[in-house]
């Protein structure tokens, strides 16, 4: 930042209310609600503070359904500013200790609520992965993907159980899903997490609303083999993906379709379908990895860029 900006950061850190919010924002993306209620403050006051502290660069906002989240800004120097902020108060300060274990408390709240959606109990039904312990197959499929993440794409982000074991290894990390409840969970988990290089985001893998080249790594997670619409899918996900980016499908593969150019079969992937739809991409399938333990045909499997399938690894 120049030194009006810093100016300006300052200013707008300012005041005791102010610190609050931005020791709330640092370890993930808070609705107005939350805030208010941990605050225990007027929505219209709330609201004031953080957009004085939007103006002073330090949070932004965007709109997820019908709520508006607020988050630190992903620029690295205003995130090493605020750390240094905040990093000046005792670690067990009093107000800001109480406000934390608040913030715990109403967003397990909120994620229990947004779990025990029908909506929720229905789509969680294509999970098959409830979690992510150190000895689970898929985690250790996914210790075999060689390098960083760089920034990561999750499509399909669910619950979270993947993205908390991928964002670890990422320098940012995004992650999609089109049902609100399910976005609720996923921030909850990755608050829990201590994970705070993610944000989670309304979008539809048909349609996704980022730039091209914006991800090294895109993860279509468990939601191919749920759409009528796999090409349109898997062209989203090659446009967002960088020239030197990797794709990988988490799902279930089933026998090798007569029709290689079919468009779908619900339910599991044809894996010689799939492979037509990335070469009319542009990219290769890769190493398929065979997950032990699940239901039968589930696999991680590999995508990279046709041309550089001949000296690439395919891990």
């Amino acid at each position: 930042m120049n030194l009006d900006d810093s100016v300006n950061s300052l200013k707008a850190a300012a005041d005791p209310t102010r610190l609050r919010l931005l020791a709330l924002l640092a370890p993930g993306e808070s609705t107005v609600g939350e805030l208010q209620e941990v605050l225990e403050q007027s929505q219209p006051r709330v609201s004031r503070h953080l957009r004085i502290l939007c103006e002073g660069g330090l949070a932004d906002r965007f709109r997820d359904g019908q709520s508006v989240y607020y988050c630190l800004p992903s620029d690295p120097s205003t995130r090493a500013f605020v750390s240094v902020l905040l990093g000046r108060i005792p670690a067990d300060e009093q107000t800001l200790t109480a406000d934390r274990d608040k913030m715990a408390t109403v967003r397990r709240t909120r994620a229990k609520q947004a779990w025990s959606d029908k909506v929720v109990l229905v789509e969680s039904g294509k999970a098959l992965v409830p979690g992510l312990a150190a000895d689970n197959d898929l985690a250790a499929a996914f210790n075999e993907i060689v390098g960083d993440l760089g920034d990561l794409l999750d499509i399909g982000v669910g619950t979270g159980a993947v993205f908390c074991h991928l964002a670890p290894r990422a320098d940012s990390a995004t992650g999609v899903d089109t049902a609100p409840a399910m976005r609720v969970v996923a921030r909850t988990r990755l608050r829990d997490a201590g994970l705070t290089n993610c944000t989670v985001r309304n979008g539809d893998m048909h349609k996704l609303p980022f730039a091209d080249n914006s991800f090294d790594t895109v993860l279509l997670d468990q939601v191919l083999s749920l759409t009528d619409k796999p090409r349109v899918a898997i062209r989203e996900a090659e446009r967002v993906l960088r020239r030197d980016g990797r794709l990988f499908v988490l799902d279930r593969f089933g026998a090798v379709s007569r029709n290689a150019s079919g468009s779908h079969g619900l339910g599991e992937l044809a894996e010689n379908q799939l492979a037509v739809m990335l070469a009319e991409s542009g990219l290769r399938a890769g190493r398929r990895r065979e997950l032990a333990g699940r239901v039968p045909g589930f696999a991680l499997l590999a995508a990279l860029p046709a041309i550089e399938m001949g000296t690439s690894t395919d891990n």
